[in-house]
């Protein structure tokens, strides 16, 4: 199609930009003042750029619900695939699967803190100094830390994983007493880092620390 057609199409359908009032918005048509901007133009062309302004803004409005909705019921999925487990080792099993099945998240593990010897579960425990002493810098009350991790850190995070990577790893808390550690990784050394938001993974460890206090009282 020409610019002949558009005009013949025009000439044969006057009432279109009637039927069509939402395409005027988007013509750029000057008026005939000479080298100066007519008054009525500059407004249009100001009002012109604030609706476009606001049709971005609408588009980011949808974007960020339909990703707030989609974190929802991820989370969602989450709880309601912690709540059947009834002991720690089948909390460890299904926090793992739901970390990497609906995040997907490369690494993930579920450390306890204990100075004994004898458990009936398989859930991994080690001293809170022991890991402290390997990856303190990461450990952080209240909020999780997060950075790079030589090889032999991240294999001591994650069992079986010889690479230097990066991790996120959160406290688990229960009125104040340390009870272990969850974690996250990435065998890209620079995909956790400090401006990275944590705010899920500390969700998480909370929801892990009361699904372990309610464990240790059945």
């Amino acid at each position: 199609m020409d610019e002949d057609d558009i005009r013949d199409f025009l000439v044969q359908n006057p009432d279109y930009f009637q039927k069509n009032p939402e395409l005027l918005g988007l013509l750029q048509i000057p008026h005939s003042t000479g080298a100066a901007v007519s008054l009525v133009e500059r407004q249009v062309s100001v009002l012109r750029d604030r609706n476009v302004d606001l049709r971005h803004r609408l588009r980011d409005l949808g974007s960020t619900a339909k990703d707030n909705d989609q974190m929802f019921a991820d989370t969602r999925e989450l709880v309601l695939g912690l709540l059947p487990a009834q002991g720690p080792e089948e909390l460890e099993s299904a926090l793992i699967k739901v970390l990497r099945d609906t995040f997907d998240i490369e690494y993930a593990s579920l450390t306890l803190f204990d100075d004994g010897d004898e458990h009936s579960d398989a859930v991994r425990r080690v001293p809170e100094s022991q890991l402290k002493g390997k990856l303190g810098s990461l450990l952080v009350r209240g909020t999780a830390g997060c950075g790079a991790l030589r090889a032999d850190d991240f294999a001591f995070l994650f069992p079986g994983a010889q690479l230097v990577g990066s991790a996120a790893i959160a406290i688990i808390e229960d009125n104040g007493k340390a009870l272990g550690a969850l974690a996250v990784g990435s065998s890209d050394a620079g995909h956790y880092d400090s401006d990275m938001g944590t705010l899920f993974l500390e969700f998480a460890a909370e929801v892990v620390a009361g699904l372990l206090a309610r464990i240790d009282r059945s």
